[in-house]
């Protein structure tokens, strides 16, 4: 039997080519979750006019899509163990696609939110299996560096959500919405049409199994802790950035709002590189203790300031929302690696 050394090497480079563009997706997949939930800080006052509310009325979107987007996560990544990655992101995309359609179509605030809810449960099936598909085409070696890569993704997003949609507001809010749902087609053709990396799936995938993994993982403490430490670190982090756009919404410009959390976004981004890299050759334990320390000092010059309104505390108030970033950046690949 012959054997040609030509084919083989054009097969690697094939697959390799097809994992790399595959890694492209994920990454471009993580940034857009944040992206579209962290948009609404910058549209209260757009959103209030167009649906006749008050300002304050808009906050009630973010916990829309934050709940079902939490519970939803709870399970994702386990179905997908049982099920496959490839059919849980697929239904996760379908849900996600139809959700942005229903927010750029939308004429009321009841409409937008479901349109968010909606888009929580479709985020909340995508997000676990992105990071466990990521793990299933990496070498456990490689891990640390891909999580903070992954973290950088988030990072970038919670920062270009505003400062894109901030400059798109120009064009029509709606605008935003429709370019989502361009993206998540362009995601959806790529799962339905490529090759699927191999995963492992028992040969009884039933709700017995799935349950037994489940509770099997809640008995756990360092998982309970891991939960709590991510669901305590997570929100203070969005509160941070959600309640000060909320009240800078008049004040200040959504252009210049939407510039300080790009800056936050992509420092957040750097340092979660940095992490990935760190968490690889020197572990876990001073990234955790850095992050909590940036943390702390954010929340601490945010109490300092006090009325955040006043314009003569403009710089001080970016200074803490930037090292909040920072924070969430180092934060979120040091907690996603460990747990």
């Amino acid at each position: 039997m012959s054997f040609s050394p030509d084919k083989s090497i054009m097969t690697t480079n094939e697959n390799q080519q097809s994992s790399k563009f595959l890694e492209f997706i994920i990454y471009l997949l993580f940034l857009f979750g944040p992206l579209t939930g962290n948009i609404i800080m910058v549209l209260f006052l757009v959103l209030s006019g167009e649906f006749s509310v008050e300002p304050s009325a808009i906050l009630v979107v973010i916990p829309a899509f934050m709940f079902p987007f939490a519970i939803t996560q709870l399970f994702s990544g386990a179905i997908s163990d049982i099920k496959g990655r490839f059919p849980v992101l697929i239904i996760g995309l379908i849900l996600f696609g139809v959700a942005m359609l229903l927010a750029a179509l939308s004429i009321s605030l009841e409409i937008f939110l479901v349109a968010n809810f909606l888009a929580g449960i479709g985020f909340g099936l995508i997000n676990p299996v992105l990071m466990a598909l990521m793990t299933d085409i990496t070498s456990p070696s490689n891990i640390p560096k891909k999580m903070g890569f992954l973290g950088a993704s988030a990072n970038l997003g919670v920062g270009l959500g505003p400062l894109i949609a901030s400059q798109m507001i120009l064009i029509g809010w709606r605008s935003i919405y429709i370019v989502f749902v361009i993206i998540v087609i362009i995601g959806l053709t790529f799962f339905i049409t490529t090759k699927r990396p191999p995963q492992k799936i028992p040969d009884d995938p039933g709700l017995k199994i799935f349950f037994s993994h489940l509770s099997k993982e809640l008995r756990r403490f360092v998982v309970v802790v891991m939960v709590v430490s991510a669901v305590l670190i997570s929100h203070t982090y969005l509160a941070i950035n959600i309640w000060t756009s909320k009240e800078l919404s008049g004040p200040v410009s959504e252009s210049l709002i939407g510039v300080v959390l790009g800056i936050a976004g992509v420092g957040a981004a750097i340092t979660s590189i940095i992490t990935g890299n760190t968490i690889k050759k020197r572990g876990i334990r001073i990234p955790l203790i850095f992050g909590i320390i940036l943390l702390f000092l954010s929340l601490a010059m945010f109490i300092i300031i006090g009325d955040i309104t006043k314009p003569e505390v403009f710089f001080s108030l970016a200074i803490g929302w930037i090292l909040s970033g920072l924070a969430g950046g180092i934060l979120f690949p040091a907690i996603t690696y460990y747990s």
